[in-house]
């Protein structure tokens, strides 16, 4: 369950999400909302394609890093 930092709009500050509970982001004006359940809706000023990209990053390093701890890849070095 990785842990995403984003920056909050509204209240100022950073924000941590849980991406695996992430319904849908959406942008409005300037901003994007994180709809996460009823409820639990966040206002963040990275853009959709930021987020994804942020998504894709992190689970990208878990998959190397379960394959480099499992020694089915050689580590570097």
């Amino acid at each position: 369950m990785p842990l995403l930092k984003l920056t909050r709009i509204n209240k100022g500050g950073d924000v941590y999400l849980n991406s695996e509970h992430i319904r849908f982001i959406e942008i409005e004006g300037r901003s994007s909302t994180v709809n996460m359940g009823p409820g639990n809706v966040y206002s963040v000023e990275e853009t959709p394609e930021v987020i994804s990209n942020k998504l894709e990053e992190m689970e990208t390093l878990r998959i190397l890093n379960a394959l480099l701890s499992s020694d089915i890849l050689p580590k570097k070095g």
